[in-house]
């Protein structure tokens, strides 16, 4: 077992039979300073096990020859694994697959796929958990301090049943006031476990005392103060020197913390992080069984599209701090302002406002049930667009904002969600067109009134060919030394009539029109061609990022188009880096490590872009051969003030090191947010407190002469 004055690093033994999660699994803890041996089989763990004293097992279930139940059960009846904690790789999730686990002897399990930023820390918490329960073997004051110092306490219940000793550390651990710590009987301990489990850790405790049988069990409590924890459990029972059984004794551990870090890694992959409101992914998975309700009980149901009006412009004039805390302010009153029996419910939603789901920069979708005709959904429209009109005070200011709403009703318009979502962000579009600040329900004849719409493309046609677009740079600078380093290109369009067009208004059209590839196109010419100026004029060369969009990225002449432009501008690949997003590699995984790995093997770098905004990530990161993280806005807004915002940063910075990526932080508007993030690791910044987007002549003049370089 682990030793704490024992100077070398913990030893551990992973049994997996698939190379490339037990490879991955030992560099993540090696690189965490631990000591690590590999099995591909549970019989050579086996083997292992006898022949090398190890601190922990990390054994998989699912394995030929002999499975992971197995091999825990061999393990135990070791002189040396009886007390070795063994953690369980499992991609079963149910409970019964779990309870088996448990009473083969696991100490705890891990849910494929492995969250790889929090392995090395259920290590610990198990290697910690392990120490504890050697040191009670041995002193009783070793055991308290190490009760202590891993947030547990032990107790003792007699044979006969009806005595319950608590330690200071449970007494600590469970707020037990001293007059029941005085009394103490197994009745006013199993009442403080949640109700859902209360049975089971009784049938479990009776089972020792009266059976032998040791057990560990995980579950929820409500401490003597009320808070609700929750707690990992392990008994086992006393033999006195005659051999008699005289007693249990176990430990409780309050392992929330921990559990909370696992539950907020988990919300990355299904909620919005600015808002917390259920994903685009989430939300359609939600909506399903609703509309198979709904059908069932021949209802209907209103899809509503709720569309912010301008609210680049707002972002502009307040800046994206207070247009983040405006976004999550009016997710808010929309939640706030829809009935109960307005919202479609689900088991998996934990609340009636976790429906409303944010499904865009600033748009949003609703769901409504039971909804009989028009009229209703009317009421509910009106009431979400006074809702948002409420005057928001900023800066002494008050600002008032509007939206354009569209509906689509089930089952006139579509028959599952993503059909419903389509028709109804129509209606909005259609809304908006109008004059914005209202609603439209979605119809057949909006296929004329899109006519406004094909204008706009037309529009945005010529820009591309008629030299009307424009690329500004926003400079990526070294913040421990303020040096330029690398620069990002953004597209602008001015329109001889209209000005400066937001990009929030045509980047999404080009998107929905297919103009998004000769915009892409434009863009990298564009790119190149001021990096060859730069280069002629002997100013400082710095790496441009360019955004590459989903077709872009699909083309199967990308190759060749990225060729001829290095040629074309006498170029070398490292002077640009190519940004894609999760959402467009996720559509594809398989063709998209393809395509990542042409890219770099012609010498580009790959940025991964909005990390963390939409997707598990957590788990494809590996798949992906990337060079760069950007650090999305949205978890650098708050990210000085540490807290959430603050530990999901530094996560994505130590994932970065794992991985041997190169780290950016994006936003960064203030010098405490920038201070945070350099003192963590993380030099390369992007924002507002560097530079704003600059017209290409005036980004040059912050360049210095290649040669004071």
């Amino acid at each position: 077992m682990l030793n704490i004055v024992d100077p070398h690093p913990p030893r551990l033994l992973i049994i997996d039979d698939d190379p490339l999660l037990r490879g991955m699994a030992a560099n993540t803890l090696r690189h965490a300073g631990f000591e690590v041996s590999e099995a591909g089989d549970g019989i050579e763990g086996l083997e292992q096990v006898k022949q090398t004293p190890f601190d922990l097992l990390l054994l998989d279930v699912m394995m030929p020859k002999l499975d992971g139940y197995e091999v825990c059960k061999h393990v135990r009846q070791t002189a040396r694994g009886e007390r070795l904690p063994i953690l369980m790789l499992t991609g079963l999730h149910d409970s019964t697959s779990i309870e088996q686990a448990y009473e083969a002897g696991a100490t705890d399990f891990i849910s494929k796929p492995i969250n790889w930023t929090l392995l090395s820390h259920r290590v610990r918490y198990s290697l910690r958990a392990g120490l504890a329960i050697e040191s009670a073997m041995r002193s009783h004051e070793r055991l308290e301090r190490a009760q202590h110092i891993a947030n547990m306490g032990s107790w003792e219940l007699r044979a006969e049943g009806q005595r319950f000793i608590c330690s200071p550390e449970l007494a600590r651990v469970l707020a037990v006031p001293p007059e029941v710590v005085a009394r103490a009987r197994p009745e006013d301990f199993l009442s403080r476990v949640a109700s859902a489990d209360r049975d089971t850790v009784r049938a479990m405790r009776q089972a020792a005392l009266e059976e032998g049988r040791p057990y560990q069990r995980t579950f929820m409590v409500h401490r003597f103060d009320g808070a609700a924890r929750t707690v990992f459990e392990q008994a086992a029972v006393v033999i006195d020197h005659k051999g008699r059984q005289v007693a249990v004794e176990g430990i409780t551990q309050d392992i929330t913390d921990r559990v909370e870090a696992e539950e907020r890694i988990k919300r990355l992959a299904h909620y919005d992080v600015l808002t917390g409101l259920p994903n685009r992914q989430f939300f359609a998975e939600l909506v399903g069984p609703t509309l198979d309700r709904s059908a069932r009980l021949n209802a209907g149901c209103a899809m509503v599209y709720v569309d912010m009006d301008r609210f680049k412009s707002v972002n502009d004039a307040v800046g994206y701090s207070q247009g983040d805390a405006i976004l999550r302010l009016i997710s808010t009153r929309l939640k706030a302002s829809i009935r109960t029996s307005d919202i479609a419910m689900d088991a998996r939603a934990p609340a009636q406002e976790s429906m409303v789901s944010r499904v865009g920069a600033n748009a949003f979708t609703l769901l409504l049930v039971d909804i009989a005709d028009e009229k209703q959904a009317t009421l509910v429209a009106d009431r979400l667009l006074q809702a948002i009109a409420e005057p928001i005070s900023v800066d002494e200011h008050e600002l008032v904002l509007t939206a354009s709403i569209g509906l689509a009703l089930y089952p006139r318009d579509a028959a599952d969600a993503e059909g419903l979502t389509r028709c109804a962000e129509q209606a909005a579009y259609a809304a908006k067109s109008a004059g914005r600040a209202q609603h439209r329900f979605y119809d057949e004849a909006m296929n004329v009134r899109a006519s406004v719409r094909l204008a706009r493309e037309s529009d945005l046609r010529h820009a591309i060919t008629e030299g009307q677009l424009r690329l500004h740079y926003q400079a990526k600078v070294d913040a421990g030394t303020g040096r330029i380093i690398g620069a990002e290109a953004l597209v602008r369009w001015l329109h001889p009539e209209r000005g400066m067009v937001s990009p929030g208004e045509f980047i999404p059209l080009a998107e929905e029109s297919g103009l998004i590839l000769p915009l892409t196109d434009w863009v990298l010419e564009k790119a190149c061609e001021d990096l060859r100026r730069r280069a002629d004029r002997g100013l400082q060369m710095v790496p441009v990022s360019v955004n590459l969009s989903s077709p872009s990225f699909a083309d199967d002449g990308l190759k060749t188009q990225l060729q001829a432009l290095l040629q074309r501008h006498q170029l070398h690949p490292t002077s640009l880096v190519l940004e894609v997003t999760e959402s467009l590699l996720m559509s594809d995984v398989e063709r998209a490590v393809v395509r990542l790995q042409e890219l770099r093997e012609m010498g580009f770098k790959v940025s991964l872009d909005d990390f963390g905004t939409g997707y598990s990530s957590l788990g494809y990161l590996k798949r992906f051969p990337v060079d760069e993280l950007k650090i999305d806005r949205s978890f650098v807004t708050d990210v000085w003030r540490g807290g959430r915002d603050g530990a999901i940063a530094v996560s994505v910075i130590a994932l970065s090191r794992v991985f041997g990526l190169q780290v950016v932080a994006e936003g960064v508007e203030t010098h405490g947010q920038s201070t945070f993030l350099l003192a963590h690791g993380c030099a390369q910044q992007q924002g507002y407190l560097f530079a704003r987007p600059l017209p290409s002549d005036e980004f040059d003049a912050t360049l210095k002469p290649a040669d004071e370089t």
